[in-house]
């Protein structure tokens, strides 16, 4: 019988590591392949792609993101194919296996990790044997049968496999893609909301499993590598030391993503980190989600907000780490008020992104089970997004998404960095700011999709402009410096014609100003702009070879 496991990814770029564990534990013994796809991708096609192949089983991993998707697809192939087997695996379909069975076209559903028990249903299914195996559920005749087992596999078991990260039919895309790699299965940790909270424990590889198979990845021309791990620095000596034999062997260009939990981030790690850590080699993501003590007691995720701000400032001055810090909107009890203070606790980090996510109800979760509890109202499909709670209402989280939305445009963009650090500087409260900011939006109907890069900066300018704030300089200098070629403009003229020549004039008698930046006469009048930026300031961008060369200029200027 001819297998295949597929998935469809949210992009392009990402890819599933457990397609590559089912395929390398299974493809010694049975005739199976593997296939990425995304949820842009057609699902005609995928099912043209069973058709065209002779497809008999067909395994899907299943996600929040894809659940629906998923569901349509094997309504599609049952109506082609009714003989096809299906069988569905992943977290979204882990916990509550009787709904998949019952709403779904499929005929199996495997709770937990596939490695052994996946391969074992593929020898049941092809001998025509009874399936009776732990983490196996199915349903036939009209009956379900239910296993109780979530499935853990023996790690020792996955090291012995050959390497799910470096196969030959992934070495043409491994430059564009992320690479997907785990040190460590489970979570120290009980946050409500979390899958991860259900299972026991943490297990990890063994450091030479590890050594070897980054040594490997280092080696190739991966140039992202993102840790799966739910708490990388569980275990502060291993994490320690897989982060040191990344410093030693890592190639230039290459980046490592971990989440890290930072209030239990072993000072010895910081100190390695801000020492010896190249700058851009590490990314970490730190999960605060919310700054207020009832909400994380109710969510059972207990954190020392003081040691947590003291290592983030830490790896903020040392420069090395790019931070990604994470909010929830949306927990127990934390008002629309009380939600803005944890904003503003966590922005005031000044990290280089800040997510602002939303609850989701995921199937299993404690929090699903606590809703009642919590008068929460969430949607009934996936993803499970909250809509109200006991103390948050609807318009609250209208509001929020609101924040969210010009969060994204203006501070996690990265577009803005010189005016948002001014901006910043002035403002009482971030989160209030970019609430006024998204009403100021609304009312004057800008795009919130598909809009084009310039309407950011007008839209800001004229925002600074109405609250009559003076920083048009640090957008100017923002958005001219991120062309690569002159840019149209969107803003006023800042000089006439008369008063730009009389600038440039000086300039191009300035013998030790063009020494210093190494301009001659020709270079500024074909390849630069010029602008005023402030009294006796101006800006003087150079766009040549496809790059953007910004300098300030000062002086007084007689016409």
């Amino acid at each position: 019988m001819k297998s295949r496991i597929i998935t469809l990814n949210s992009k392009y770029i990402h890819t599933a590591l457990a397609l590559r564990l089912l395929y390398v534990a299974s493809y010694p013994k049975h005739d199976i392949d593997f296939k990425d796809y995304t949820i842009k991708d057609p699902l005609e096609h995928i099912v043209f792609d069973v058709l065209r192949d002779h497809i008999d089983i067909l395994a899907i991993s299943t996600y929040i993101w894809n659940v629906e998707y998923v569901r349509q697809l094997c309504t599609l192939l049952k109506e082609r194919l009714p003989e096809l087997m299906i069988i569905l695996g992943g977290p979204e379909v882990t916990y509550e296996p009787a709904h998949f069975l019952e709403h779904f076209n499929i005929d199996y559903v495997i709770s937990g990790e596939g490695e052994v028990v996946f391969e074992r249903l593929l020898t049941t299914l092809e001998e025509k044997q009874e399936v009776q195996l732990a983490g196996v559920s199915y349903q036939k005749n009209g009956k379900l049968y239910l296993s109780d087992a979530v499935v853990q596999c023996d790690l020792s078991v996955i090291e012995k496999l050959p390497s799910p990260y470096l196969l030959e039919q992934d070495r043409p895309h491994l430059k564009h893609r992320i690479l997907y790699f785990e040190a460590s299965r489970g979570c120290p940790y009980q946050c409500q909301y979390c899958l991860s909270s259900l299972e026991n424990g943490v297990r990890h590889f063994s450091r030479e499993y590890i050594y070897q198979q980054l040594k490997d990845i280092m080696a190739s021309e991966v140039r992202t590598i993102k840790f799966l791990d739910r708490s990388f620095n569980a275990n502060p000596q291993y994490a320690l030391d897989i982060l040191s034999f990344i410093v030693e062997h890592h190639q230039v260009g290459q980046q490592f993503q971990f989440e890290i939990n930072a209030d239990v981030l072993d000072q010895r790690i910081v100190d390695y980190v801000n020492q010896y850590a190249p700058i851009g080699l590490f990314r970490f993501e730190i999960g605060i989600q919310s700054t207020y003590e009832p909400t994380n007691v109710a969510i059972r995720r207990y954190q020392n907000f003081e040691r947590l701000s003291s290592v983030i400032r830490q790896l903020m001055q040392g420069g090395k780490v790019d931070l990604h810090l994470d909010l929830i909107a949306g927990l127990p009890y934390e008002s629309f008020e009380r939600f803005a203070q944890s904003f503003d606790d966590v922005f005031a980090f000044r990290a280089k992104e800040l997510q602002l996510g939303f609850l989701k109800l995921l199937r299993g979760t404690g929090l699903r089970k606590q809703a009642q509890d919590y008068q929460y109202a969430y949607q009934e499909e996936p993803p499970y997004e909250m809509l109200h709670h006991h103390v948050l209402s609807s318009k609250d989280v209208e509001e929020i998404h609101v924040v969210e939305d010009m969060l994204e445009k203006y501070w996690n963009s990265g577009r803005f960095e010189k005016t948002m650090h001014q901006l910043m500087d002035h403002v009482v409260s971030p989160f209030y700011f970019f609430l006024d900011l998204g009403h100021f939006y609304e009312q004057h109907h800008y795009q919130r999709i598909r809009y084009q890069r310039e309407t950011l900066f007008e839209a800001l300018m004229y925002y600074m402009k109405e609250k009559d704030l003076p920083y048009f300089g640090y957008l100017l200098e923002d958005y001219l410096g991120q062309s690569k070629t002159k840019p149209k403009r969107f803003y006023p003229e800042t000089m006439s014609f008369k008063q730009r020549r009389a600038v440039l004039d000086q300039i191009i008698h300035d013998q030790d100003f063009l020494a210093q930046h190494q301009l001659h006469q020709d270079k500024i009048y074909r390849y630069g702009r010029l602008e005023r930026i402030g009294d006796h300031h101006y800006l003087l961008a150079i766009y040549q070879d496809f790059k953007c060369q910004l300098i300030h200029y000062r002086g007084e200027v007689y016409e």
